[in-house]
C-alpha cells in the first residue's frame, strides 16, 4: 500500500493548495449554524402572524446568499479563480450579516425589517436562479422513464436539462482523465457490464441525448458520474489518497410490517441527511423488469462536500411491494482489507435489485452474490443495506469475515427494523478495526454499538495538521472518528426503536409522517459552549431522527404504490443533533407530496392530478371560511398560479407527462403547505 508521506513541509503545501478554501469553510459553517438557530427562533413565533411573514421571508434571502457562496466556492476550488473565491466569501458574509440581524431583532421582539441587499431571483427552466447560479428547488422534482434502458437514460437527460437547464450536464464536461484514470472507469465499467449491464445502456442514452444537444459529455464522463475513475481504496478512510475522510452522521430509516402496522402491510419511513443538493426522483417503467421508484440525492451522482457519490440515495421500492429503505447504517467497514475491490456501486445495485427482485429474499440472495467491492469508500461504494417486503426485512452490516445480517428480534423488534449510521449487530465487534479497540465498544440491547462514553469530534485545521505533522494516527483518526459517528447514531438508534415499540400495531404512512415531525432538542446558552463541550465530551440535548439536517423525509407504503416525499424537515424549527449538522435549505414548506406507482405512468399522472384537485379545492374552502392574511395570503396566491396551468398537458405523451407531474406534485405541496397553517400535522412526544 503507498502510504502519504506527511510532515510540516507536506502540511504547508497542503495549505497553500487549499488556504482560500479553509477561510471558505468556516465562514460556511458559521453561516448555516447561525441561520439555522434563528430558524428555530422563527418557528416559535406565531405562523400566521405578520412578523413570521416577514422573518421568514428574510430568513430565506439569507439562504439565498449561502447557497450562492456555496456554488461559488464549489467552482472556486475547480478553478482556482481568486475573483470567484472573493465573490463567494462576499455571499457568506452577507448571509451571516442577515443571520445576526435576525437573531437581534428576534430576541428583541422588534417589528422592524432587516436592512441588507435583496439578493435578485429569476426562474430559468424549472428552477429559480440567483444571478447566474442555480437554487437547488424547494419542491423535489420526479422524472418518468419509460422503455429499455437505453431509451430511459435518453429521457432522463433530457428531463434534466428540461428541469435544470443545459449547465446540469454542461459543468460535467469539464473532467478530462489522465490514462491512468480512463483504465480505472473501464475496469468498473467492466464490473457493472458484468453484473448490472443496464447502467451501460442507460449511460449510452444519456451521451447520445447529450451529443444530439450540442452538450460535449463523452461516454468516460457519465460513466464517471456512476462508477468514478480511482481504484478501490486499500485503507480504511480512504488515507492513501489524502487527507482522510471522516464517518458522515447522516440519515435514518424505519420499516414496519405484519404485526406492527396497523393492517400487516410494509411501511416504511426514511430521511436522507446532508446539505441538500439537486436531489432528484426517479420513476422507472422498463421494457423489461419491474416499475419502480428511487430517490438519488443528487441528479448527477454527486454532493457538497462529500464529492462523487454514484447515485447513491434512498428510499426506494417497486411495483411488487419490494422496498430499499436505507443505506443499512455506516460506515460499517467490517469487511477485511484483504476482500475489499472492485464491484458495483450501491446507485447501481438499487436500481438493479428493485427492477429484477420481487422480494427481499430475492434481494438478500443477489447481494450476498455480488463482489464484496469498495467498502473503504463507504456505503455508496459497494451493495448492501436495508430491504424488506410486506414479510421480512433485512439489514446487510457485512457479508464476510464476519458476517452480519440483521433481522428482527436482535434489538427486541417485532416485525419491524431500523437503522441509522452505525452498527448493531452484535458479531460486528469480531471485524478487524472495532476487535483492536473493542474495549471501547459496549454493545446496548436497545441501540446496539456504542462508545463507553459519550463522544465528541469535528473535522478542522488542527486535526489534519496533528495528521499531517504524524501526531494523529490514521488508526487513531478512524478510532475517534468511528466513535464520534456510532456516538450520535446510537442516541437516534434508540429513538427509532423506541417508535417502534411504543406505536408498534399502529403503524402507518401517517404515523411515520408524524415520526419524523417528533423533533429532539439542543442544549441552551451561548453557542460556543455548546459547541466546546459537545466536541470534548459528545454533550448534546435529547437526539431525534427528525432534526435540521433532514434533506428529504419520505413514508411509502409499496402494496399501494404509495410514496410521500417532503423536501427538507417535515416541521419548521427541527433542532440539529450536532454543531456540524446544523444545516438548513431554502424556503422549506414542511409538506408532501404524493404519487402512486402504477403499471402505466399515465395512471401515475393521472392519481396526482386527481389529489391536486381536491388538496386545491380544500385550500379554497379554508381561504373561503377564514380571515387570511399575511404569510398564508401569499402562498395561497401562489396555489392558485399554479393551479392555472393544471389543463395544459397532453398526458399521452411522455415528456407532456413529466411536466404534468412535476406541476401537480408542485400543488400537493404548495396546497398542504397552506392548509398546515390552519389544521398543525400531528407529532409524538419523546424524551
Amino acid at each position: 500500500m503507498n502510504k502519504k508521506k506527511t510532515g510540516m513541509m507536506e502540511f504547508i503545501k497542503f495549505y497553500k493548495d487549499n488556504g482560500k478554501a479553509f477561510k471558505a469553510y468556516p465562514l460556511r459553517d458559521k453561516s448555516r449554524i447561525k441561520l439555522t438557530l434563528a430558524n428555530l427562533k422563527i418557528a416559535r413565533l406565531d405562523p400566521l402572524s405578520k412578523i413570521y411573514q416577514l422573518r421568514v421571508k428574510e430568513f430565506n434571502d439569507g439562504m439565498i446568499y449561502h447557497y450562492s457562496g456555496k456554488w461559488l466556492a464549489t467552482k472556486a476550488l475547480q478553478t482556482k479563480d481568486k475573483e470567484t473565491w472573493y465573490k463567494a466569501f462576499d455571499a457568506f458574509k452577507k448571509a451571516i450579516h442577515i443571520a445576526d440581524e435576525l437573531h437581534h431583532h428576534l430576541d428583541t421582539k422588534s417589528n422592524d425589517e432587516i436592512h441588507y441587499e435583496t439578493p435578485d431571483i429569476h426562474q430559468e427552466k424549472e428552477i429559480l436562479f440567483s444571478n447566474d447560479i442555480p437554487l437547488v428547488p424547494d419542491i423535489t422534482p420526479i422524472v418518468l422513464l419509460q422503455g429499455s434502458s437505453y431509451e430511459m437514460g435518453f429521457q432522463y437527460a433530457e428531463q434534466l436539462v428540461t428541469i435544470y437547464g443545459n449547465w446540469m450536464l454542461e459543468r460535467h464536461t469539464e473532467k478530462k482523465f489522465n490514462q491512468d484514470e480512463i483504465d480505472e472507469i473501464k475496469k468498473w465499467e467492466e464490473m457493472h457490464q458484468k453484473y448490472t449491464p443496464e447502467i451501460i445502456d442507460f449511460v449510452r442514452g444519456w451521451v447520445d441525448y447529450s451529443k444530439d444537444h450540442g452538450i460535449n459529455l463523452s461516454h468516460n464522463q457519465v460513466m464517471d458520474l456512476w462508477v468514478g475513475h480511482k481504484p478501490p481504496a486499500s485503507s480504511y478512510l480512504n488515507a492513501e489518497s489524502g487527507i482522510p475522510e471522516l464517518p458522515p452522521l447522516a440519515c435514518t430509516a424505519i420499516a414496519a410490517w405484519n404485526s406492527a402496522t396497523e393492517d400487516g402491510e410494509l411501511v416504511v419511513a426514511a430521511t436522507g441527511d446532508h446539505d441538500m443538493s439537486y436531489q432528484i426522483t426517479i420513476v422507472m417503467y422498463p421494457d423489461h423488469g419491474i416499475p419502480l421508484i428511487f430517490t438519488p440525492f443528487e441528479a448527477t451522482g454527486t454532493l457538497p462536500t462529500m464529492g462523487p457519490n454514484w447515485f447513491f440515495g434512498h428510499p426506494g421500492m417497486n411495483l411488487e411491494g419490494l422496498a430499499y429503505v436505507h443505506h443499512g447504517g455506516g460506515p460499517k467497514l467490517l469487511e477485511p482489507i484483504s476482500e475489499w475491490g472492485y464491484g458495483i456501486r450501491r446507485g447501481a445495485s438499487v436500481l438493479h435489485n428493485l427492477r429484477y427482485s420481487k422480494t427481499a429474499q430475492e434481494a438478500f440472495t443477489q447481494e450476498m452474490e455480488w463482489p464484496i467491492g469498495d467498502i473503504g469508500y463507504g456505503d455508496q461504494a459497494t451493495v448492501g443495506g436495508f430491504y424488506a417486503d410486506g414479510n421480512y426485512g433485512y439489514v446487510i452490516e457485512s457479508r464476510k469475515s464476519p458476517v452480519c445480517v440483521r433481522e428482527t428480534g436482535l434489538l427486541g423488534e417485532t416485525d419491524y427494523l431500523f437503522s441509522n449510521n452505525s452498527v448493531m449487530h452484535p458479531e460486528a465487534v469480531k471485524s478487524d478495526w472495532m476487535r483492536k479497540i473493542d474495549d471501547l465498544w459496549t454493545w446496548d440491547a436497545n441501540g446496539g454499538w456504542r462508545p463507553k462514553e459519550p463522544q465528541g469530534m469535528t473535522k478542522n485545521l488542527a486535526m489534519i495538521f496533528k495528521w499531517f505533522t504524524g501526531k494523529l494516527k490514521t488508526d487513531e483518526l478512524m478510532s475517534r472518528g468511528m466513535m464520534f459517528a456510532y456516538w450520535n447514531s446510537y442516541n437516534r438508534n434508540l429513538f427509532l426503536n423506541t417508535m417502534g415499540k411504543v406505536h408498534h400495531g399502529k403503524l402507518s404512512t401517517d404515523s411515520m409522517k408524524r415520526i419524523y415531525r417528533t423533533t429532539g432538542t439542543m442544549p441552551v446558552g451561548d453557542f460556543k459552549y455548546v459547541k466546546q463541550a459537545y466536541v470534548e465530551r459528545g454533550e448534546w440535548g435529547v437526539i431525534s431522527a427528525a432534526h435540521a439536517s433532514n434533506a428529504l423525509v419520505v413514508a411509502m407504503k409499496p402494496s399501494e404504490g404509495s410514496y410521500s416525499l417532503c423536501t427538507g424537515p417535515a416541521i419548521r424549527g427541527a433542532a440539529p443533533i450536532s454543531p456540524d449538522l446544523s444545516i438548513s435549505i431554502l424556503n422549506e414548506r414542511n409538506a408532501f407530496w404524493d404519487i402512486e406507482l402504477d403499471d402505466e405512468p399515465a395512471v401515475t399522472v393521472e392519481a396526482a392530478k386527481n389529489l391536486a384537485h381536491g388538496l386545491v379545492l380544500r385550500a379554497k374552502d379554508i381561504y373561503q371560511s377564514k380571515e387570511v392574511e399575511n404569510q398564508p395570503k401569499e402562498i395561497f396566491e401562489e396555489l392558485i398560479n399554479e393551479e392555472k396551468g393544471m389543463q395544459e398537458f397532453n398526458t399521452d405523451n411522455l415528456f407532456e407527462m413529466n411536466k404534468a407531474i412535476r406541476k401537480y406534485t408542485r400543488i400537493h405541496v404548495i396546497a398542504r403547505q397552506f392548509i398546515n397553517f390552519y389544521e398543525e400535522p400531528k407529532k409524538y412526544s419523546y424524551k
